[in-house]
């Protein structure tokens, strides 16, 4: 059974991250991946504008953030009526395994998680997840 290859270009992706730095890394690998539209935001409130604006196929989400942080954004995502598609899958960036944040994440419906600092092949696989077809 063969697989279909993604055509990584007609996607839009949304890296929200406090940390310039990280948000660049981030955009950094998914342009190496081919990603076709990547907007920025800095924390949850702008991530939530700018998802709003873009409607990305995905997101890539840090958890620690202030003022408003992943979890939050999050929240506010899956309950939004502004947003074109609050069911957008999202991908925590997070250097937390404790299992209190990660059950909060799972009940808020997040989509995966990438430990940092990321990787091309992690962020791929993880992408691949919910951008191959069904």
């Amino acid at each position: 059974m063969g697989t279909a290859a993604i055509n990584y270009a007609q996607h839009s992706a949304l890296v929200i991250d406090d940390q310039p730095f990280v948000r660049k890394t981030v955009v950094h690998l998914l342009k190496q991946l081919g990603i076709g539209a990547i907007g920025e935001a800095q924390d949850g409130e702008s991530g939530l504008q700018e998802c709003a604006r873009l409607n990305p196929d995905f997101i890539v989400c840090d958890i620690d953030m202030v003022p408003v942080n992943g979890l939050e954004f999050l929240n506010r995502l899956r309950t939004s009526t502004t947003v074109r598609n609050p069911r957008v899958p999202v991908i925590f960036l997070t250097v937390h395994s404790e299992s209190e944040v990660v059950r909060k994440a799972m009940d808020l419906n997040v989509n995966a998680f990438v430990v940092k600092p990321p990787t091309l092949p992690t962020l791929k696989e993880r992408i691949d997840r919910f951008l191959s077809p069904p």
